[in-house]
């Protein structure tokens, strides 16, 4: 008897979760950003820019690893971080200045990433900023062959594109990259 109460409770229960997907049918995932009313206004989780040198992305998990001191612009290493205990297959990004790790490539563009840098460690240069409510930032991968030169040219227009646009001072700007 109560074996049959039990199926027959399963059953209705799937009959309504049936009828209400079809009413309700599940949203669909935003392309690759959401609107969100921080100073950037797309929170992107995917790719924002590939060229042969560099793959700009987002910056996933900051809050967990960063605070409002560490507001402003780095630069650094993007590594496959194996001892990780969530996620074996993580991409690390390391900051140089506070030698720590400040957040991970985004799992949603994680696969893609790994081809574009062939699975290799990367030198990177970004920069993190508060929202009022989050904090936000971005990072700019360099492949490993890329010239030397045309690295340190790229990094240090980033940092002032970066720092004209929030306002920060780079005066003396000393890159350790």
């Amino acid at each position: 008897m109560t074996t049959a109460i039990v199926i027959f409770a399963l059953v209705a229960g799937a009959a309504i979760m049936i009828v209400l997907n079809k009413k309700n049918p599940p949203k669909e995932e935003p392309e690759r950003y959401q609107a969100t009313p921080a100073t950037d206004k797309k929170i992107y989780t995917g790719v924002l820019d590939r060229s042969d040198f560099v793959n700009d992305v987002f910056i996933a998990g900051l809050e967990h690893h960063c605070s409002k001191k560490d507001v402003g612009w780095f630069t650094g290493k993007i590594f496959n971080e194996a001892d990780n205990p969530y996620d074996k297959k993580a991409m690390a990004i390391g900051c140089i200045q506070s030698k720590k790790i400040i957040g991970y490539v985004p799992s949603a563009i994680l696969t893609e990433y790994r081809k574009w840098c062939g699975r290799k460690d990367c030198r990177c240069v970004g920069y993190i900023f508060y929202d009022g409510e989050h904090l936000r930032g971005r990072v700019r991968a360099y492949l490993p062959d890329t010239d030397q030169d045309k690295l340190v040219q790229d990094v240090e227009s980033y940092i002032k594109q970066a720092a004209e646009h929030f306002g920060w001072n780079v005066d003396g700007l000393d890159i350790e990259i």
